[in-house]
């Protein structure tokens, strides 16, 4: 399973879980959040519509396993999947971690 981070908020996000695949932006509401629109996103920054007025699954946390957040653009998705500390090379993304607490808020998120 490939790990990306997300470029709103930061945290480590599977590809099948939050909104990776930005090919299909018109598809979703971006109503209040259209600063977010083409980023690769978490499944709790994700769109919580879709342009029609459905329900996504995103909006909300998915909560298949912890959530990480890390220091915003120090991480990539290397050739094999993981993510990747840019600086170091390594795969350990846990030990860069940051409390929530440093994370961007709601209001910086927007």
């Amino acid at each position: 399973m490939s790990l990306y981070q997300c470029e709103h908020c930061g945290c480590c996000e599977n590809t099948a879980l939050g909104h990776y695949w930005v090919h299909r932006v018109d598809a979703y509401d971006w109503t209040g959040i259209e600063g977010r629109k083409g980023m690769k996103l978490c499944s709790a920054c994700a769109p919580a519509k879709f342009a029609n007025g459905e329900l996504t699954d995103n909006g909300e946390w998915h909560g298949q396993f912890e959530r990480v957040f890390l220091p915003m653009g120090m991480f990539k998705t290397n050739r094999v999947g993981n993510l990747e500390h840019i600086e170091t090379g390594s795969e350990d993304f846990r030990a860069y971690a940051i409390d929530r607490a440093n994370a961007p808020s709601s209001e910086e998120q927007s």
